[in-house]
């Protein structure tokens, strides 16, 4: 499960960019996440109430949202969403695609409260 690790890389990002002059409590933790990331959304959740225990964290909202995998084909110029990693090119069957989108994984944004 590669989703502790990320998670706990998360937290070290959201720690990063709380303000040092105040103690806060962080209320929601937004987050972009591809469909080629291979992250379970439910399994990351969890992964980040079990390491958010006792931080200014403990209790965020976190939020997902799952960007879906786009591609453009090099051979036809389609551009398309796969719902599978099933990389052919639904128009020309070409199996030259391009990503456009999927791969994401970060910190969309982190809401404080003092």
């Amino acid at each position: 499960m590669h989703e502790m690790g990320i998670a706990m890389d998360i937290l070290k990002i959201v720690k990063e960019h709380l303000p040092l002059e105040q103690p806060v409590r962080v209320k929601k933790i937004s987050l972009k996440i591809g469909k080629l990331t291979a992250v379970v959304p439910d399994s990351l959740k969890f992964c980040m109430d079990v390491i958010t225990k006792d931080t200014e964290a403990e209790g965020a909202e976190i939020l997902i949202e799952e960007v879906p995998l786009m591609v453009q084909c090099q051979a036809c110029g389609e551009k398309t969403e796969l719902a599978e990693p099933l990389f052919i090119c639904p128009k020309c069957n070409s199996p030259n695609l391009s990503v456009i989108s999927g791969r994401e994984l970060f910190v969309e944004s982190i809401e404080v409260e003092e």
